[in-house]
């Protein structure tokens, strides 16, 4: 090489030169470009991985959101109906409004379940939830003015010593007879009740009826109030009621000992408010007793009314003999 000339060792050192920015180009900068492509190609492919999978979470956080929404409207739908609907709580219920409204003067309380029309699909077949409805029928009376008022055992005719309240009685009978207007009361507070009734929830307590009845100088007024549940296979909600239609609120420690529930034909218990309290009448002629022989059931009726009711049921009844007991000459 040192026979070469200067001119050819310069051609010799560019074309060296060449060769090894060629190899450089095809074995770096190539590559490089080569790799760069890819990666570009890589970020594109997960740029749009990323707008799918953001896409995908913006639907789902859509999705949740819309299932939680259906879900409210659900529970929103099954709170509009009374979630476990009971006789004792519905009736217990009307009794108070009635009378707290100032008319508590009962005469008949009864409850029925009204018939539904059942809940069927767009596809025409049947639901296996259902909606339930049960009426509380309510009969009550005005007073007329002329006649004193008792409501329960208020006021007691009996002193704090058990002994009867002479003053109280010749009272009662002194004013009796009296017309006083302000003891006239009864249709208004009626009404009133009524709308307190359907005010206090009015998704699922209707008045279905009110009749008023001139009956011998004061109303009789009545009325039909329907209470409405919903029998729900997959019912999610739960009661977030508290008012006395939905849960109990009566008496929860009611001490029993002082007797039967209802009204013997004379009380003889101490313990009870109605001791020595004997039934009004209409059991002096023939009564239907369902658990009594019809012989003994006339018997009775004939004991009663040859001897009197208090002689054959009260403190001092009588040990009435049998017929055949009699002697003749009697």
């Amino acid at each position: 090489m040192s026979n070469l000339s200067l001119r050819e060792k310069a051609a010799m050192y560019l074309l060296l030169l060449v060769v090894i920015g060629l190899a450089a180009y095809i074995f770096g900068i190539r590559t490089l470009n080569s790799a760069y492509a890819e990666m570009q190609a890589q970020l594109i492919t997960l740029q749009q991985q990323k707008e799918y999978l953001d896409q995908l979470k913006e639907n789902n956080v859509n999705t949740e959101n819309a299932i939680e929404e259906l879900k409210n409207n659900i529970i929103d739908v099954e709170r509009s109906f009374i979630a476990d609907i009971k006789t004792e709580n519905i009736e217990q219920y009307v009794l108070k409004q009635f009378e707290e409204a100032g008319i508590p003067f009962m005469a008949t309380i009864g409850t029925e379940s009204v018939p539904t029309a059942a809940v069927a699909y767009a596809d025409g077949s049947a639901s296996q939830d259902s909606l339930m409805c049960r009426r509380v029928n309510v009969t009550y009376a005005t007073t007329d003015g002329y006649e004193i008022t008792q409501f329960n055992t208020t006021p007691d005719m009996k002193t704090e010593t058990g002994d009867v309240n002479t003053a109280l009685v010749d009272q009662i009978i002194n004013m009796t007879g009296i017309y006083d207007s302000e003891n006239h009361y009864g249709y208004e507070e009626f009404l009133a009740a009524l709308k307190a009734i359907e005010r206090a929830d009015k998704n699922c307590i209707r008045i279905n009826s009110i009749t008023a009845q001139s009956t011998y100088g004061y109303l009789t007024l009545t009325a039909a109030i329907d209470f409405y549940s919903a029998d729900l296979t997959n019912r999610i909600s739960t009661e977030n009621r508290t008012a006395g239609y939905a849960v109990w609120k009566g008496e929860t420690n009611v001490d029993t000992e002082g007797g039967f529930i209802g009204m013997p034909y004379y009380v003889f218990n101490e313990k009870s408010a109605w001791d020595g309290v004997y039934m009004p009448g209409g059991v002096s002629g023939m009564v239907d007793r369902p658990f009594a022989s019809y012989l003994s059931n006339a018997y009775f009726t004939q004991l009663i009314s040859s001897n009197g009711f208090l002689n054959v049921v009260g403190p001092e009844r009588q040990v009435v003999p049998h017929p055949e007991e009699v002697p003749a000459e009697q």
